[in-house]
C-alpha cells in the first residue's frame, strides 16, 4: 500500500479517506460510533463534529474567510483580524459586557467569523449534523452526498473562564505553550442561546497548526508505519485542517498515551434513513436542533411550514 497523492485545494477527501469508516446503513452508524467509544475508553473525553460534506477540510469559519479572499490563513493575521473585530464590536456596537472569548462566541453564533470549532458532545448530535437537509439560498432542497463524522480526544484540555481565558484581551494574544504545535483546547460555553444545550455544544480552538522539523510524525498520510506511508508536508495539513490533530484507525487498539482523532463517512444513500431515525427514535429535529426563533425562521424559508 502507498500513500495518497497530494491534496486538491479546497478537498480533504485525500487526507481523511484512509482513515475513515464507511457508514451505509444505521446499524452500522451505531456500530461504528460505539467502537470509538470503546476504542476511547471510559478514561478519555471525546467531543464530535459532523458535516455534511465529506470533502470539506476541518476548517473554522475565519480560516474559511481569509482563503474565500485568496488569503494565507497564518496566526498573525488571524490574530490581527480578531483584534480588529473585538474593537468594532466594542467601540461601534457598544457589546462592551463579554470577555474576548466570549464576544467571539457570540459572534459566532450569528455568522460572523472566528477560530471557533463547533462540536459536541454528543455523537448522535454529530450524526445528524453529518445527515442534515441542506438547502440552497432561495430555499431549493439539494441532493445528499457523502457526510463526515470527526469524533475528538480532548481529555485534561478543557478551557475554565480564569483571568486568562476569562480576560478582556485575546488569551492567545501571548500564545499558550504548545498553542500552536500541540492539540486543540476545548471550551464548553454558559448557555448563552438555546442551541447550546439543545446541540450539547463546545468549540474547540487552538493556533494555526505548525510544527519544527521532524515534528510531524503525526501526519501519517494512511495507517502503517511512516517510514511506508510517508508524511503530510504543513501546507498540505493546512489545506486539510485548521487545528493540529492525530488521526487513528479504528481498527487498531490505542497506547494508554494516545491523544486520538477518529472519522467516519456517511454515504449519501443511508442519510435519509439515518435522518428518520434519529428523529423517530432520539427526538433530533430540526426543531430540537435549531429550538430558536432563527431556526424557525430559516426553516419557513426553506418552504418547510
Amino acid at each position: 500500500m502507498t500513500g495518497p497523492d497530494a491534496l486538491s485545494v479546497g478537498s480533504a477527501t485525500t487526507f481523511f479517506g484512509p482513515w475513515e469508516v464507511v457508514i451505509s446503513d444505521w446499524r452500522t452508524a451505531l456500530d461504528q460510533i460505539d467502537l470509538v467509544l470503546t476504542r476511547a475508553s471510559q478514561a478519555r473525553e471525546l467531543t464530535w463534529r459532523g458535516v455534511s460534506d465529506a470533502s470539506w477540510s476541518l476548517h473554522s469559519s475565519l480560516y474559511r474567510h481569509f482563503l474565500a479572499h485568496g488569503l494565507k490563513p497564518t496566526e498573525d493575521k488571524l490574530v490581527k483580524f480578531e483584534q480588529a473585530l473585538l474593537q468594532k464590536a466594542r467601540k461601534s456596537w457598544r457589546f462592551d459586557h463579554h470577555s474576548a472569548l466570549e464576544s467571539l462566541a457570540h459572534i459566532q453564533h450569528y455568522g460572523g467569523p472566528t477560530r471557533l470549532l463547533d462540536v459536541t458532545f454528543n455523537p448522535l448530535v454529530a450524526l445528524w449534523f453529518a445527515t442534515e437537509t441542506k438547502f440552497d439560498r432561495s430555499g431549493k432542497r439539494l441532493p445528499d452526498v457523502d457526510g463526515r463524522i470527526f469524533a475528538f480526544d480532548t481529555t485534561s484540555r478543557q478551557i475554565e473562564l480564569d483571568l486568562v481565558w476569562g480576560s478582556r484581551g485575546l488569551p492567545w494574544r501571548s500564545p499558550p505553550t504548545g498553542w500552536r504545535h500541540d492539540l486543540p483546547h476545548v471550551w464548553r460555553p454558559p448557555s448563552y442561546n438555546e442551541r447550546i444545550p439543545a446541540q450539547n455544544s463546545a468549540f474547540l480552538l487552538g493556533g494555526v497548526p505548525s510544527y519544527t522539523t521532524g515534528g510531524n510524525r503525526q501526519y501519517r498520510k494512511a495507517p502503517g508505519p511512516a517510514s511506508t506511508m510517508g508524511l503530510w508536508r504543513i501546507r498540505e495539513v493546512l489545506d486539510a485542517t485548521s487545528v493540529n490533530l492525530r488521526m487513528n484507525s479504528l481498527d487498531r487498539s490505542l497506547r494508554a498515551n494516545a491523544t486520538p482523532a477518529y472519522t467516519l463517512r456517511i454515504t449519501a444513500e443511508a442519510k435519509e434513513v439515518i435522518r428518520r431515525r434519529l428523529e423517530d427514535n432520539y427526538g433530533f429535529s430540526v426543531s430540537t436542533i435549531y429550538p430558536d426563533l432563527f431556526g424557525l425562521a430559516n426553516n419557513i424559508s426553506n418552504g418547510l411550514l
